[in-house]
């Protein structure tokens, strides 16, 4: 019925009859049900079965399954109020594993929004547009003579989306946007290697132009990446590095830490 079936019948043509594939995703307990009745009373009606059937594990709470009658649940409204869309969005895509049930807590929630979002790809694309800011005049530099050093970056640039989609056809959400962090990781190791800063205060003007052209062209793809799962921060990410008014603009943080520091 969610297609339109049986009075809309574009709606059905397009959204069922003629998808490129249908992907029935259910829950472990309820297989029986959608894996056996399911395609029977599709075949009794004469409508297309569909393609693959994907079968989710639980989440779980303490180590308990979450349902009405336990009285356990976590309204995902309350924690993306709390947390904002993009942390709860991250934590179900980076954490909730393909296989096996997995416990959800908030205090998981916060450090993995802060290790990844605001740690990792937050702390790169800032420091990233405050040193084309500080030492460019916020021009991203063309960065015509590449820099060797950067090779592993480039290398893991050119080839995380494959990973990703490689991920995603096997529904496995956790190995994509594992993908996708490690390559922010891979950019703040290179940052730490080349020591930009060092090399504005040496005179080192082709390696420093060099060094930030790798880096603004590694947050741009970001952007790219974190768009499926994290619109919000993938825009806030693409719009620090947008060059549209000639330079980059104001460096902003795109994902501030949700947890107060301790000590």
């Amino acid at each position: 019925t969610a297609p339109g079936y049986p009075t809309d019948t574009a709606g059905f043509g397009r959204w069922w009859d003629g998808a490129d594939a249908i992907l029935h995703v259910l829950g472990k307990g309820i297989s029986r049900f959608h894996a056996a009745y399911w395609p029977a009373i599709l075949l009794s009606a004469g409508l297309r079965l569909p393609d693959a059937v994907l079968v989710h594990e639980y989440l779980t709470v303490d180590g308990a399954r979450i349902s009405k009658s336990a009285g356990n649940g976590v309204g995902p409204a309350a924690l993306a109020e709390r947390y904002g869309t993009d942390a709860l969005r991250w934590w179900l895509v980076r954490d909730v594993a393909r296989t096996g049930d997995t416990d959800f807590t908030e205090a998981r929630l916060v450090a993995r929004a802060d290790e990844d979002l605001a740690n990792t790809v937050g702390n790169l694309v800032n420091r990233t547009v405050n040193l084309v800011t500080r030492h460019r005049d916020g021009v991203v530099p063309t960065g015509s003579v590449a820099d060797p050093l950067a090779r592993p970056l480039r290398r893991l640039r050119a080839t995380t989306q494959h990973t990703v989609d490689g991920a995603l056809d096997d529904f496995d959400f956790r190995r994509a946007t594992a993908a996708v962090v490690a390559l922010a990781a891979e950019a703040n190791r290179y940052v730490e290697a080349r020591r930009p800063w060092e090399l504005a205060r040496t005179g080192g003007d082709g390696d420093l132009d060099a060094v930030l052209a790798e880096l603004v062209a590694t947050c741009r793809a970001l952007g790219e990446l974190l768009g499926p799962f994290v619109p919000g921060l993938a825009a806030r990410v693409t719009a620090q590095c947008d060059e549209g008014a000639g330079r980059l603009p104001t460096p902003r943080p795109v994902f501030p830490r949700l947890a107060e520091p301790t000590g």
